[in-house]
């Protein structure tokens, strides 16, 4: 998966997975952080119904602004207002040449960072130093981090902090909502437009019952204009783009959009203009050309040894997770098969581990007494453990063959799922197969931004890719809320799970996640956790 950084959000890039090719996301993610510009600001209309310079637009929020924090007994309420606010491991800035580095900035590390409206708390005293003159904060409780107050700040009704976004929902299965692009051209608008400025912005969308976009792009070249990028190959249902191309072509347009294009959204905003949603990016996109994704869950991975469902016996491996649309309960009738009633897609049955082969297919024996087919399940089975887990320690095993997660706590297994990893193929452009070996997750973060421009099946962006938990280079463990097909082959490289098993590994596995945090890296004393994938 290709990494590259938006103006507008420094994020590690990405998409369905990682591609294999490209360089470890975590150089820029952990070297830039700074202070961005953001919608609705120098006088333009807000969510709390301020009307813009030119009276043209008057917002208003759906959503209340939100309240600052409670200010803790033990310290103060920090609040970052930069795109990041780093947090290190002593008040110094790490040195790009360890060797040639003041003795004071010797083993100084990134341990993670804050996004714009996210708050921790800190120590009431301010470090002073020449090298921030804004002062260092020291964070409370473990690990020992400080923040430099260049990027954050204890007054809540800072300036900067008026358009924040609203803090990740990390008691969701989804930490935002999100928002499908249904237009090629979109635009992401850095204030509230003039009714004017979307006539003339948005004259080359597709809008309307039966408007195409290759209908407009043939319109436009038969009167000799010029096509916008977008809607040079709108012929094509996974069109070609060059990110490039797509950058806003005036000081109110920040950015276009290609259909599919998914958004992170923060809140609602009325405009005499329209309706737009503003993004946790902090742009602007009107509401008509978005869907809103609907966060349903298809199926929870199981936690194993525990309570069944419903009072039922614990769970325990093999499984079966019917990821067929076709499925059906088999009954072996001599050299023959007698089909049974319908298994519905996802259904999750426990098997005795008993299996036959018959007639070119494999067939799996259920605690119920009933077989299922291979092509119609994916089958978790109880992965063999390395010799040198030690009694306790988490570890997390991928079968690529089966398309299986486990994950462990010493030798008990304690979660199990099916998972999407990297598609294979003999066409090196098409290859996205998952990375194999031992690794330990790098680094955590909560969302991330992931984007291709030169994917062989088209150019996308996923804002705000959510529980992504990387591990080598641009592979990671991360959440797939896009498409559910758990179970087969999918991603560019990436192991997908659905929204609430990767929250649920997330929250599970190291390196821990302070509480405020949005990113964290492993480090000695917050290990990250072992992966191992196989086939």
């Amino acid at each position: 998966m290709k990494n590259r950084f938006s103006p507008v959000v420094l994020a590690i890039a990405g998409i369905a997975a990682c591609a294999r090719a490209h360089a470890d996301p975590s150089v820029d993610e952990w070297e830039k952080a700074g202070a961005g510009t953001t919608a609705l600001t120098n006088g333009e209309a807000s969510s709390e119904g301020e009307a813009n310079a030119n009276g043209e637009a008057n917002a208003k929020g759906d959503e209340a602004e939100a309240k600052p924090a409670p200010v803790p007994a033990d310290g103060l309420t920090l609040y970052a207002f930069g795109i990041q606010a780093p947090i290190l491991s002593a008040p110094e800035w790490p040195s790009k040449d360890p060797e040639h580095a003041a003795e004071e900035r010797h083993g100084v590390v990134r341990l993670g960072y804050l996004r714009r409206g996210e708050h921790v708390v800190v120590k009431p005293k301010t470090i002073t130093k020449a090298n921030c003159a804004e002062g260092w904060y020291e964070l409370v409780g473990k690990p020992r981090g400080y923040v430099c107050g260049k990027f954050a700040t204890v007054n809540a009704s800072h300036k900067e902090l008026k358009h924040a976004p609203h803090v990740p929902y990390m008691d969701r299965n989804l930490p935002y909502e999100y928002g499908l692009n249904l237009t090629p051209g979109t635009p992401l608008y850095r204030r509230i437009p003039l009714k004017s400025e979307r006539r003339d912005n948005e004259k080359t969308l597709a809008i309307g019952k039966g408007a195409k976009s290759s209908d407009i792009a043939k319109k436009l070249a038969a009167n000799g204009e010029a096509l916008p990028a977008y809607l040079k190959d709108s012929g094509n249902a996974k069109p070609s783009v060059r990110f490039d191309d797509l950058k806003g072509e005036s000081d109110l347009v920040a950015q276009r959009m290609l259909k599919g294009f998914y958004l992170s959204l923060d809140k609602k905003i009325d405009g005499r203009s329209g309706v737009f949603w503003h993004t946790m990016s902090g742009l602007l996109a009107p509401k008509d050309h978005l869907i809103v994704h609907d966060p349903k869950t298809e199926f929870d991975g199981v936690v194993l040894d525990g309570a069944g469902p419903a009072g039922q016996p614990p769970q325990k491996l093999p499984l079966a997770f019917v990821v067929g649309t076709k499925a059906h309960a088999i009954e072996f009738e001599g050299q023959d098969t007698k089909r049974g009633d319908k298994i519905e897609r996802f259904a999750i049955l426990s098997l005795t581990g008993k299996r036959q082969a018959l007639h070119d297919r494999v067939f799996y024996e259920t605690d119920k007494g009933f077989w299922v087919r291979d092509i119609d399940v994916a089958v978790v089975s109880l992965p063999k453990v390395p010799s040198d887990v030690t009694p306790g320690e988490k570890w997390v095993d991928v079968d690529l063959s089966s398309q299986a997660l486990v994950a462990f706590e010493g030798d008990k297994p304690v979660y199990a799922t099916i998972v999407s990893t990297g598609r294979r193929s003999a066409d090196p452009e098409k290859d996205h197969r998952t990375v194999e070996g031992t690794f330990r997750i790098r680094e955590k973060h909560i969302t991330t931004t992931m984007d291709d421009d030169g994917a062989s099946d088209g150019t996308y962006r996923i804002e705000d890719v959510p529980w992504v938990m990387y591990f080598e280079k641009s592979f990671a463990l991360h959440g797939a809320f896009w498409h559910s097909g758990f179970g087969r082959e999918r991603s560019h490289g990436c192991v997908n799970l659905t929204p609430h098993d990767a929250r649920h590994l997330f929250a599970w596995a190291g390196p821990t996640l302070p509480e405020g945090w949005h990113g964290v890296k492993a480090t000695k004393e917050n290990p990250g956790t072992r992966i191992i994938v196989h086939k």
